[in-house]
C-alpha cells in the first residue's frame, strides 16, 4: 500500500467519523420550537452532514476505482453491494430531516419562530437513529469485505 492509497483510505474513514458526528450533533440540538439560533445550528449541522455524506463518496470510489483491490473485486462482493444499498438507504433518509430544516430556515427568514411539535420532532429523531444504523451497517460491511467475505 502506497502512502496515497493510505491517506485516501483515511480520508474515508474520517468521511464516515464526520457524518456520524454530524448525525449525532443534530440529534443533542432536536427540540420541541426551537428558537433562531437552534435552527442556524441545526441547520449547519445538516450541511455538514451532506458534506461528510460527499466526502465518504468521493474516497469510497477512489478507493474502488483507483486505489486497494480494484473495481472488480468490489462489485463482485456482496458486501460492497449492500454497503453501497446502505448509503443510497441512509441518503434517501435524510431527506425529510433536510426538508424539514429548510422549513425552518424559511420561516426565520419570514420572521416567525418554527413551530415542531411532538410528532414532527419524534419523526426525525427516528430517522436520524436509523440513519445512524445504516452507517454501523456500511461499517460492518467494510471490516467483512476487509476480511475476504461476500466473494
Amino acid at each position: 500500500m502506497t502512502l496515497l492509497a493510505a491517506l485516501v483510505a483515511f480520508g474515508h474513514f474520517l468521511g464516515f467519523f464526520a457524518l456520524a458526528s454530524a448525525l449525532s450533533l443534530q440529534l443533542g440540538l432536536l427540540r420541541e420550537n426551537p428558537d433562531a439560533d437552534r435552527v442556524r445550528r441545526i441547520a449547519r449541522a445538516d450541511r455538514a452532514m451532506v458534506g461528510a455524506a460527499l466526502t465518504v463518496l468521493a474516497f469510497g470510489l477512489l478507493r474502488v476505482f483507483y486505489f486497494d483491490k480494484g473495481s472488480a473485486f468490489y462489485f463482485a462482493n456482496t458486501f460492497f453491494q449492500l454497503k453501497l444499498a446502505l448509503f443510497v438507504t441512509g441518503a434517501i433518509l435524510s431527506q425529510f430531516p433536510s426538508a424539514e430544516y429548510r422549513r425552518w430556515r424559511g420561516a426565520l427568514v419570514r420572521g416567525a419562530a418554527p413551530e415542531v411539535g411532538a410528532a414532527t420532532l419524534s419523526r426525525l429523531k427516528r430517522l436520524i437513529h436509523w440513519q445512524l444504523v445504516v452507517i454501523l451497517g456500511m461499517l460492518l460491511c467494510a471490516s467483512l469485505m476487509a476480511r475476504g467475505f461476500g466473494n
